[in-house]
């Protein structure tokens, strides 16, 4: 597959003063320069998004992204502090209240949009704090030219090696900005430039083999391993004597960002509240269920010891004879693609929304650049501005090389039930059905700002809904105890991310104990919890994502269900919250109890059953 080049400042010009000239609202006109010129700020993540050029309308300079690196020069983030600044007084003199209820969905998106850039260059810093921002920036920039295939091989190796000539600059910049840490973001840092250098010397130098770049790419490998070495040497001797930077962000900074970032209408203190009850009542379901399982597969298994140490051994054992019910280490993306197909029928049969034709959904195996990042498979969506091209649910198979223990415990974790829930997450009727909706929308600067800027917490709330709503319909892989069972350990997981979250950053909880919470309540293997440990100490917030999204969906449909009584139809009410596109869940309740209609392409209703 090959992706064409997109001249999006042609489509910002045309976009623009069309909206102008009918009527004046300069709000299109911002909300699309507002999505190409961010976009430009990170040519790393334009390129994954499919804008490749960019023609700035008022120098007329072409910007050819994906041969660049992100800037983190004082001058570049002086521009964008400005470029904020500037957007901050046009949103101003347009004024919300003049909109139309969409339109100011949308002033919403953009007004958050903006404040949260700025509070990331002005209060956040990580530019200056964080050394494993820059092997992360880089990693991405250049693993995205090997990766997408966005153009033929001979351009995207003279992209990469353009990017991989600028490696000396960017890590130059990098060094005269850092000036405080701290051991976690050191220790991250130096695993993933090594990570870095290795993707210059193996998939990058593979890449390019054989291409007219490959001899450019060979003089600009030995300047550029040498600048990661110098980053790594001043990671490890010289950043430890600058100033210190703790990873406990605190009460203010957290909820700050749980605003920018979340978008959602619970606060922290009452969604750490709801988690350690939801904890509490969970185990206890657990046990009911894994009981009668219990006595039956293990009747010579007596439990002694506190209530706590008796259920986790009496549904540990449950858990993991269910996970013995799993596919062959060799067929997992044939399972996956026959899971794709099931579920399918399963939402055209009981008509969980209108959309029957999901061709443009592809299962394929984990490109192997990626696998190190999807380890059992994942969602790629067509980027937003090629919506045509096709969506992918990858799934990863197990390397040959593995040993049958390895690939055993791999397989025992992700088991009939929980692959099934993955596959619903990522696939069907989850990301990607979700994603497809989200490409309906009209018009264009609209469905681009609200696919490029939508709150994960609608995303991955969604996603994780689509798990239950399926389950509570029937779709549990033939046998509804260990399926629910399966869904609650997960749901465990989704909780104790919550309290170590909050705990960790804002209330000084220790490592030690956010590992013994993780293991002891949530079933957790001691390695999982160390990695989520270090993963919720790297970032602050977005451990939230899932359970905040998912209590979100969960309360709009209740309220929707309340006011509606017998009259609810979940089709309808699937089509219509999915085609106003990924904006916050608070907004689209709004819209939907004000019954103000997507803008969007609907696929045409299968709601109404015959006979009803």
């Amino acid at each position: 597959m090959h992706r064409k080049i997109l001249y999006a400042a042609a489509a910002l010009a045309v976009v623009g003063s069309a909206a102008c000239s009918r009527g004046g609202d300069k709000f299109p006109a911002l909300a699309n320069d507002f999505v190409f010129t961010t976009l430009s700020f990170s040519p790393s993540g334009a390129t994954q998004v499919g804008l490749h050029v960019l023609v700035d309308p008022k120098t007329g300079d072409t910007l050819r992204l994906d041969g660049m690196l992100d800037d983190y020069t004082p001058a570049s983030i002086a521009h964008q502090r400005a470029y904020y600044r500037s957007v901050d007084s046009q949103l101003t003199a347009i004024g919300r209240d003049r909109l139309d209820p969409q339109t100011q969905a949308d002033y919403d998106l953009l007004y958050n949009g903006m404040k949260f850039a700025a509070f990331s260059l002005d209060s956040e810093r990580f530019y200056q704090r964080k050394p494993q921002l820059y092997p992360e920036v880089l990693g991405s920039a250049l693993f995205a030219n090997i990766s997408l295939e966005y153009a033929d091989t001979a351009t995207r190796s003279r992209d990469l090696t353009a990017r991989l000539e600028k490696v000396p600059w960017f890590v130059g910049v990098a060094l005269l900005n850092l000036n405080a840490s701290n051991d976690v973001y050191r220790k991250v840092a130096l695993d993933e430039m090594s990570g870095v250098a290795d993707l210059i010397n193996g998939p990058g130098a593979t890449f390019v083999k054989g291409t007219p770049s490959e001899a450019r790419y060979k003089a600009a490998q030995g300047p550029a391993l040498a600048a990661l070495a110098h980053y790594a040497a001043f990671v490890r001797d010289t950043l430890p004597k600058k100033g210190t930077f703790d990873w406990r962000m605190g009460r203010s900074m957290f909820d700050q960002k749980w605003k920018y970032y979340l978008q959602a209408s619970v606060t922290p203190d009452e969604m750490l509240k709801s988690a350690e009850d939801s904890m509490r009542t969970i185990r206890h379901e657990m046990l009911l269920l894994a009981g009668p399982l219990h006595a039956s597969w293990f009747p010579g298994h007596k439990h002694t010891g506190d209530s706590a140490a008796v259920l986790n051994a009496i549904v540990g054992e449950v858990l993991a004879r269910i996970g013995q019910d799993h596919t062959n280490r060799d067929s997992l993306v044939e399972t996956g693609q026959r899971t794709v197909a099931d579920l399918e029928k399963f939402v055209v049969d009981h008509r969980v929304l209108s959309q029957t034709d999901f061709s443009n959904i592809k299962v394929i195996p984990t490109p192997e650049f990626e696998r190190g990042i999807y380890g059992v498979g994942g969602a790629n969506f067509a980027p937003a501005l090629q919506p045509k091209l096709s969506s992918f649910y990858w799934v990863t198979p197990i390397p040959k090389e593995w040993p049958a223990a390895q690939a055993e415990a791999k397989l025992r974790e992700y088991n009939r039930y929980k692959f099934l829930t993955l596959t619903i997450h990522e696939a069907m009727p989850g990301h990607l059905v979700q994603g497809d909706y989200a490409n309906r929308v009209t018009p264009e600067w609209r469905r681009l700002l609200r696919v490029v800027f939508g709150p994960n917490s609608y995303i991955e709330g969604w996603a994780v809904y689509a798990e239950q709503m399926m389950e509570v319909l029937g779709e549990n892989g033939g046998d509804a105890v260990k399926a629910h069972l399966v869904a609650l350990k997960a749901d465990l997981r989704l909780y104790s991310n919550v309290i170590i979250d909050v705990r960790l950053q804002t209330m000084g909880m220790d490592g030690d104990s956010a590992v013994a919470l993780m293991v002891r309540d949530a079933f957790q293997e001691r390695p999982e919890a160390v990695a989520k440990l270090q993963r919720a100490q790297l970032d602050y917030v977005q451990l939230n994502t899932y359970p905040v999204g998912l209590r979100e969906w969960w309360d709009f449909r209740h309220a929707v269900e309340a006011q509606e009584g017998s009259a609810f139809n979940l089709c309808r009410f699937h089509d219509q919250v999915l085609s106003y596109g990924p904006i916050p869940v608070p907004a689209v309740r709004r819209l939907y109890f004000a019954r103000v209609a997507p803008t969007a392409t609907m696929p045409p209703s299968r709601c109404e059953v015959a006979g009803k």
